[in-house]
C-alpha cells in the first residue's frame, strides 16, 4: 500500500514522541522534497527533523518529487498552498492508496480527489485500540500544549476519546 504524508503527522507524531508508529503501521512512506524542507529544513532542531532524517537514511521514508505540474496547477485553484497541492498531486501520482494529513484543506481536497485520508489522531486513535498505547488522551492533551489544533472541548477530541474507550 503506497501512503504519501504531509508534515503535519511527522512533526506532531514526533512531539507526542510516536514517531515510530509511521513505521509501524505503514512500513514505508512517501513524501516530496518541499515536506522534507518544512520539517527538516524550516524544522531544524524541532519535533520530527531528527526522526524524519533517521527514518530516510533508513530507508523507509522515501522522498521524490512530484513530476505532474498541470494536476498541482489544477489542484492549486482548490485554495491551497503550492506544497498542499503537491503532497495531493504526488498521491494521486502515486496512486496512493493513503494520505496522511493533519491539514483540513489538505483532506478535503484528497478526498474530493479519491484518497483515503487520516491524521495524526487517527493514528494514535488505532495505536491505543491495538494496545500500543496506553492511554490517547495524555498524548491529545501533549499536542494541544504544543500548539496542535485540537479543542480539548471540541468534537474531534472528544469523539477520540469515545472512539478510544476512555468516555462515554
Amino acid at each position: 500500500m503506497t501512503v504519501v504524508a504531509d508534515s503535519g503527522p511527522c512533526i506532531h507524531l514526533a512531539i507526542a514522541g510516536q514517531f515510530p508508529l509511521l513505521q509501524q503501521y505503514f512500513h514505508q512512506l512517501f513524501i516530496i522534497p518541499q515536506v522534507y524542507d518544512e520539517v527538516v529544513t524550516q524544522g531544524k532542531g524541532r519535533p520530527g527533523d531528527s526522526e524524519l532524517r533517521q527514518a530516510i537514511k533508513d530507508g523507509w521514508v522515501v522522498v521524490e518529487p512530484v513530476t505532474d505540474p498541470v494536476v498541482v496547477q489544477r489542484l492549486l485553484a482548490s485554495n491551497i498552498s503550492e506544497t498542499d497541492a503537491a503532497v495531493v498531486a504526488y498521491a494521486l501520482e502515486k496512486q496512493a492508496r493513503l494520505v496522511l494529513s493533519d491539514d483540513a484543506e489538505v483532506r478535503r481536497v484528497a478526498e474530493r480527489e479519491g484518497l483515503l485520508v487520516t491524521g495524526s489522531v487517527g493514528i494514535l486513535i488505532r495505536a491505543r485500540l491495538e494496545g500500543v498505547v496506553r492511554e490517547l488522551k495524555p498524548l491529545l492533551d501533549q499536542l494541544v500544549t504544543a500548539g496542535f489544533h485540537l479543542d480539548p472541548q471540541g468534537g474531534v477530541y472528544q469523539d477520540a476519546l469515545k472512539r478510544a474507550g476512555e468516555i462515554r
